[in-house]
């Protein structure tokens, strides 16, 4: 099967770095497999050095420089999909959906399928229904939204997100290491409505956890919040600069990265990212990290599992502290979940699964 992923963007975060992941999967399940972005993003290095095929010559862009460019790059996606003969356009957003249905018209046989990374629910009913009607197939983050998406008739399916299990993988010390960590994984950075990635409310959470109990709390990221977050910490929620600390990984190499996440006995998954689930839940998970998510779409997926996992409200600080009181104070559980984390990660979310099922998906 020949598959071809369009998605525009600059560098590989959010959809992009889905999109780089889905292709990994599909080339881990034996299919053929490249990816088209714009000519001037930065997606292509991160293609080269996960050995993914980057096909140049679209221009792409945003707003008005995208209808610009509309013209050349229906033409040259046209030649792409002949030349290659794709039989899949899978895509990761409205605007790229816009290109590939002008694109596509009535003579490609290939068929499009579409990755939604937010909740379509939010999406005027009437506008939605088209959006859906004019793909193959949806694929969905959430059960929740691949149900909104059924309801308007389209084919749609949520599918496991994937983590590279040979890079990301147990240490050797996560059992022995005292005190135990506790940490979050995420961008010390705010989004366009001032909300950070869930640092402020795991501090909140840590500031609850009894100082009598052996823990460290780890906010491993890096980002322009840095030091507001060392204010919080020292100043605002006064913890012990022993107790809880910031792990910039700004320099950090990825096996040094891998190194920090399979250090921690516990990880706390408090808000989605910009793909709509946690990339940040799946490295850990596959690091055998047992997680404490928030029960939102494109988290609850992850927590499903409860030998490795626990599904939490989002707002509530003294259940999440009392949650992690719970197993500190039980460390054969931890042990236990720790063990379960990576063989889930392996059995639901290896590079492998996902690419047979996304085939799969392809097929019917």
């Amino acid at each position: 099967m020949n598959i071809l992923h369009l998605i525009h963007g600059r560098v590989a975060t959010g959809p992009a770095a889905a999109a780089i992941t889905d292709a990994e999967c599909l080339i881990a399940a034996g299919h053929k497999v490249w990816l088209a972005s714009g000519a001037d993003s930065k997606l292509a290095q991160s293609c080269a050095a996960k050995s993914i095929p980057n096909v140049a010559g679209l221009k792409l862009g945003k707003g008005a420089r995208r209808l610009l460019n509309a013209p050349h790059d229906m033409r040259k996606l046209r030649e792409i999909l002949r030349e290659l003969a794709i039989d899949v356009l899978h895509i990761h957003r409205s605007d790229d959906q816009l290109l590939a249905g002008l694109s596509l018209g009535k003579t490609l046989s290939t068929i499009m399928v579409r990755s939604w990374h937010r909740n379509p629910g939010t999406i005027p009913r009437i506008l939605l229904k088209k959006l859906a009607s004019h793909t193959e197939g949806c694929i969905c983050v959430a059960r929740e939204h691949a149900a909104t998406l059924t309801e308007t008739g389209a084919r749609a399916e949520f599918i496991h997100g994937a983590v590279d299990t040979s890079i990301f993988k147990p240490g050797s010390e996560v059992a022995q290491r005292v005190p135990p960590r506790i940490g979050h994984v995420g961008r010390w950075k705010r989004d366009r409505s001032g909300v950070d990635r869930g640092q402020r409310a795991v501090l909140e959470i840590f500031s609850k956890i009894p100082p009598d109990l052996a823990w460290q709390g780890l906010l491993i990221g890096r980002g322009e919040m840095a030091d507001n977050l060392r204010r919080a910490i020292s100043d605002e929620l006064r913890l012990p600069r022993d107790r809880v600390m910031l792990l910039d990984t700004e320099k950090k190499s990825l096996p040094e990265f891998v190194t920090s996440l399979a250090s921690l006995r516990l990880g706390l998954v408090l808000a989605p990212g910009s793909d709509g689930t946690s990339r940040a839940a799946l490295e850990m998970l596959a690091c055998g990290v047992p997680l404490l998510l928030s029960n939102l779409p494109g988290l609850r997926e992850i927590g499903e599992d409860e030998s490795c996992a626990s599904v939490q409200l989002p707002a509530d600080a003294n259940g999440w502290a009392a949650k992690i009181i719970e197993l500190l104070r039980d460390p054969a559980r931890l042990n236990a979940m720790s063990a379960a984390a990576r063989v889930r990660a392996e059995k639901y979310h290896s590079l492998k699964t996902r690419g047979e099922a996304l085939a799969e998906f392809y097929r019917k």
